[in-house]
């Protein structure tokens, strides 16, 4: 599971994220953009992460600071979003509603992030054929993430969503030693 997605706001970060995908409708790219660009200022910025998620700031002076920092820079609608996460003490949650609203978007858009773990690096002739057999398969568009593992030894290890298809050759003989 993605290490931003906080288990304990799951259930309310699918109720925001998927209302603001409802409420995005053709701006889904605009406001995923302003969603990334906030996440990048504040969650990166450990003094900006504390002044939002401090108690004893006043919603004003966070309202505040929010609207001159943001205003006339993000779409309106993302601007309301984080207003109203504000105002229902919910900004806590941000980043997994940030992430949720990703795979909102994904889906919106027909679109699926894919993570193939090797062992070795993959050519370029084999990647495109992967993303050809995926996108065949899934009947969608794919969005490949590659990553090294030399501890898998050979093959390859695909990552879909919750689903894993592990073709590694430390998994085979794993099994041959139960037998």
């Amino acid at each position: 599971m993605n290490k931003n997605i906080d288990i304990k706001n799951m259930k309310v970060a699918k109720r925001y994220s998927h209302a603001l995908a409802q409420s995005a409708e053709n701006n889904i790219d605009e406001i995923l953009d302003n969603l990334k660009a906030i996440n990048e200022a504040i969650f990166e910025n450990q003094d900006l992460k504390t002044f939002f998620e401090h108690p004893v700031i006043s919603l004003k002076d966070k309202k505040e600071a929010l609207k001159s920092a943001l205003e006339n820079k993000i779409n309106i609608l993302t601007l309301n979003f984080i207003e109203t996460l504000l105002d229902e003490n919910r900004f806590g949650a941000f980043k997994t509603i940030y992430e949720l609203f990703k795979k909102e978007a994904d889906t919106i858009k027909n679109k699926q992030e894919i993570e193939i773990v090797s062992a070795v690096n993959i050519n370029d002739d084999l990647k495109k054929r992967l993303e050809e057999k995926l996108k065949e398969k899934l009947k969608k568009d794919v969005n490949l993430n590659y990553n090294l593992d030399e501890n898998i030894i050979g093959g390859l290890i695909v990552k879909i969503e919750d689903k894993i298809v592990d073709l590694s050759l430390k998994t085979k003989f794993e099994t041959l030693k139960r037998y």
